[in-house]
């Protein structure tokens, strides 16, 4: 347990941060004196140098009182163990603050095989430490658990203009260590500051995916969207590198994020080449395991609306598939260049949606816009098929659209996006939405 909170310490320590800006929205940043050096080395590297340590950066790890520094594991990533009544202390500094301020935390984190990891996630009030929950646990040693959670600071620390967090260990019978989970990709805690207004509803809602959602991690982009248009989403996650329909409903984990229910809205997200082999001789039955998710997911939630995500073709077609290289030979005219793979993933995954019964989030569509109409807007990252930033701020505005069903308000999230380019972007998911815009090659 205690490599989990040295993980916690260690993920919140490298929360990426930015100044307040003209929208109000910051997001936890290292002063000079706080573990800039440290900041800087994990989001290029996504791994912290053993040279530096914890406290450097505003994050301690607390055994019976006394500050201790977590080790770094093969991989460089912060790990501890822990007794009950150890805690990791994580000290935001914000910029004039105001009471009633919203602070959403997301902490992914791993432990061992095999041990139960189990903690609550503490604000300090005033000079009251206030817990947000009951218990939260995994066993997860592979797959990230995140701790994703929104909390209402009414009283600043009398003493300074920190946000103080804690995650302490309440396993009174388990020594357990954790990991935090560092990756510049989206996969790193983050503390981001919304502002003290007082959303008008509550929706639940459920994202599974793989790396086309952790990349950036656009689920918390649409929360923050959300919020300023005023709406609270109470949201939850899980996701997994390459993951398919067929490998969530195998994942323990993945299941009990499902089974817990009361979601208003499921965001499907399958993996990235499967579904273009619908109907081929390499169909691997991708579309029967979206049919099992939805079932599953109605079982538990049966109020529930699925949404499966239309998402986007590679940059080139056939680019990077690794062992999916012979497809471009074989379906030339699925993946010869981006267009056609985009097209057969419209065409494939409408067609399983119409199947199942489950809306679609046409993240897709708006892509297919965007690269023509706006080339020098980068969408993709480095590799050319992942998200960039601005891709995932584009997914996150299809998807508060599909949700919603309204256009964006006079105060929109631009995130970290500039305002013109995040209004472009919003403006495509409306004309994709709301109004049923598709891309047409023969356009003037």
């Amino acid at each position: 347990m205690k490599r989990f909170f040295l993980i916690l310490a260690a993920a919140l320590l490298v929360l990426p941060l930015f100044a307040q800006d003209l929208d109000n929205r910051a997001e936890w940043r290292f002063s000079k004196n706080k573990g800039s050096k440290l900041a800087k080395c994990y989001l290029e590297k996504g791994t912290y140098p053993a040279a530096v340590g914890i406290k450097s950066a505003g994050i301690s790890f607390r055994h019976k009182e006394k500050i201790v520094m977590p080790t770094l594991n093969e991989k460089g990533f912060p790990t501890a163990t822990s007794k009950c009544g150890d805690y990791w202390l994580f000290e935001v500094p914000v910029e004039n603050p105001v009471a009633g301020t919203v602070v959403d935390v997301f902490l992914p984190f791993t432990g061992n095989e095999g041990e139960r990891n189990k903690f609550v996630l503490e604000y300090q009030n005033g000079k009251r430490w206030v817990e947000v929950e009951n218990t939260l646990s995994t066993d997860s040693h592979k797959h990230p658990m995140r701790l994703w959670r929104s909390v209402r600071i009414e009283n600043f620390a009398h003493k300074s203009n920190n946000i103080a967090l804690r995650l302490r260990q309440v396993d009174k019978k388990s020594v357990n260590s954790t990991i935090a989970c560092p990756s510049p990709r989206g996969q790193q805690p983050q503390v981001i500051i919304y502002d003290n207004a007082v959303a008008r509803d509550t929706l639940k809602v459920l994202f599974l995916g793989n790396s086309y959602t952790y990349y950036h991690t656009y689920p918390l982009i649409f929360k923050e969207i959300a919020w300023r248009e005023g709406h609270y989403a109470d949201c939850n996650i899980f996701i997994s590198g390459g993951y398919t329909m067929k490998a969530h409903l195998a994942n323990k984990h993945s299941m009990e994020q499902v089974d817990k229910g009361g979601y208003n809205y499921v965001m499907l997200q399958d993996q990235s080449i499967l579904p273009t082999l619908n109907g081929t001789a390499h169909d691997a039955g991708s579309s029967t395991y979206v049919g099992r998710m939805v079932k599953r997911v109605k079982e538990s939630s049966p109020e529930a609306k699925v949404s499966l995500e239309i998402t986007w073709g590679r940059r080139y077609g056939n680019n990077n598939f690794g062992k999916y290289e012979e497809y471009l030979e074989l379906y030339p005219a699925f993946y010869s260049d981006y267009d056609a793979m985009q097209n057969r993933l419209i065409e494939v995954v409408t067609a399983e949606a119409k199947q199942w019964g489950t809306m679609v989030t046409p993240v897709g569509l708006a892509w297919q816009i965007v690269m023509h109409e706006r080339p020098d807007i980068v969408l993709y990252h480095t590799d050319n098929h992942h998200q960039s930033y601005a891709g995932s701020y584009l997914s996150a505005a299809v998807a508060y659209l599909t949700i919603y069903g309204e256009k964006f308000g006079s105060n929109p999230a631009n995130c970290k996006l500039d305002a013109p380019t995040a209004e472009y972007l919003r403006s495509v998911a409306e004309r994709v939405v709301l109004g049923g815009e598709k891309w047409n090659e023969n356009k003037n």
